[in-house]
């Protein structure tokens, strides 16, 4: 574009920035969304620190209550188990994700990797189901329709008030009209996007420490406008091709609709439908067929048990159990929690892997509708997907595993020749401390690439389309 272009394009966008805050119903929406700024973020913040306060007082009393436990068998310590917290990434002020719905809590416990309980959303009203009110769900659903309510007759206008003709009469040429538009409803974006990023960052700044960093600032800060661009470039093409502005309206209602309720209803059924997850009964029977063919570290006779006492006899170089100098008993029960380890971790990356199959599914229907790749994006730069889900029970299992191995050999090392062996608070005192290590974000952005490009494809591609689209209308 030359100077001449540039210069009709700032006026355009001076003259309708001028004339949409005169506009009683922009100021209105724009003060409504402040609001709700305000309102999602304070919400947001009071859930996280609730949160935050009852995770640490939560770790503390499992701690507390794992280190006064009376004398015992450490192996019935370990068959009683301890309890591991997941905690709350600060940035969930800006997205719960699944976490109201996936449990709160894993008890470890000998021979048994368990699943997360005590599930957030059980506590909530029926009222619940509807959705909460965070700030996800307003950039996600909510602030699309403030873009077409900005937009949706930026062009129709012009038309029903034959305005266009006159501007065309002052050279105005309609595709740099239609570039003046858009960046006048882009202005307004940003200008209402501003409230929430100062907020955001005011509360982020309060509540990192150390965990968060500026690659999820970043990402999720062009993630956003990435979609928010797609809506935008969008909204004025089909107010170039509508003959009114109400049909203009109804016509991006329908859009929004499909994309943001129907394409992501519709990702959820194929891709369950495709690669379902097997039913809890079955999944517990393949775990329980797999652990019967390898070691128990209950069972003395098997055959498994039987080739790993001889390899402890020739390790030992001894003839028999009797003459080893520590409890075979003990060195049986770690192998075989190691073994059945193994079996439920391979199980458990089934369901993994089965996961990342359906993600794939929302992945491809990713370019029907720009909400699917920006919702999992969001979820997963906050730490409140699927991906923390696995990422938290593999560490857990890493832990349980630990644990009780260091049980089972105290038992070996230090119950040679004692009739009914016990162990008191310097073994528990002396257990290492569950701490959960955060996947680290540059991973997490890797894994995310192909969601930002369908992002790119939407945002470049609509805009590209809403241009080209432009320079073929003519003013008659």
């Amino acid at each position: 574009m030359d100077h001449e272009q540039l210069s009709m394009i700032g006026y355009i966008l001076k003259h309708e920035l001028k004339s949409q805050f005169r506009n009683g119903r922009v100021k209105i929406l724009l003060s409504l969304i402040v609001f709700i700024w305000i309102l999602v973020l304070s919400i947001g913040y009071i859930d996280y620190m609730d949160a935050k306060k009852q995770y640490e007082d939560s770790v503390a009393e499992v701690r507390r209550n794992w280190e006064n436990q009376p004398e015992k068998d450490p192996h019935d310590a370990a068959h009683d188990g301890t309890y591991v917290i997941k905690p709350h990434y600060p940035l969930t002020i800006l997205d719960k994700g699944i976490l109201p719905f996936s449990g709160q809590v894993i008890h470890l416990r000998a021979h048994q990797r368990q699943l997360s309980t005590f599930k957030e959303s059980k506590d909530r009203s029926g009222l619940f189901r509807f959705g909460e009110m965070t700030i996800s769900f307003t950039l996600i659903y909510l602030f699309p329709l403030l873009i077409i309510f900005l937009g949706y007759n930026a062009i129709t206008s012009e038309r029903e008030h034959q305005t266009i003709r006159l501007l065309a009469a002052q050279g105005v040429s309609f595709h740099h009209l239609c570039i003046g538009k858009w960046l006048a409803v882009f202005v307004q974006i940003l200008l209402a996007l501003a409230p929430l990023i100062i907020g955001a960052l005011f509360f982020g700044f309060d509540l990192v420490d150390g965990a968060v960093t500026s690659i999820e600032w970043i990402s999720l800060f062009v993630m956003y406008i990435l979609y928010f661009l797609t809506f935008l470039s969008i909204v004025i093409l089909v107010s170039i091709a509508s003959k009114s502005s109400g049909s203009s309206l109804m016509f991006l209602l329908s859009i929004w609709i499909f994309m943001t309720l129907i394409v992501p209803k519709v990702s959820t059924n194929v891709s369950s439908m495709l690669y379902p997850f097997p039913k809890l009964q079955t999944f517990t029977e393949r775990i329980t067929e797999d652990k019967a063919k390898g070691l128990d570290g209950h069972n003395f006779w098997n055959e498994a048990a039987k080739e790993f006492q001889q390899n402890v006899l020739n390790q030992y170089n001894v003839s028999s159990i009797e003459d080893l100098p520590v409890v075979y008993s003990g060195l049986l029960l770690a192998e075989g929690e190691k073994y059945e380890s193994e079996i439920y971790t391979k199980h458990f990356n089934l369901l993994q892997h089965q996961y990342n199959k359906q993600r794939n599914i929302y992945r491809g229907l990713g370019f029907l509708s720009p909400m699917l790749p920006t919702r999992f994006s969001s979820m997963s730069f906050t730490r409140a997907d699927y991906g923390f889900l696995w990422h938290f029970g593999a560490q857990a299992e890493l832990y349980r595993l630990k644990l009780n191995t260091a049980l089972n050999m105290d038992i070996a090392h230090h119950a040679k020749d004692v009739e009914y062996y016990m162990a008191n608070d310097s073994l528990w005192s002396s257990m290492p401390i569950f701490e959960y290590a955060w996947q680290p974000s540059q991973e997490i952005l890797q894994n995310h690439i192909p969601e930002f490009l369908i992002l790119t494809v939407w945002a470049f591609g609509s805009f590209v389309l809403m241009v080209r689209f432009s320079r073929s209308i003519r003013i008659i």
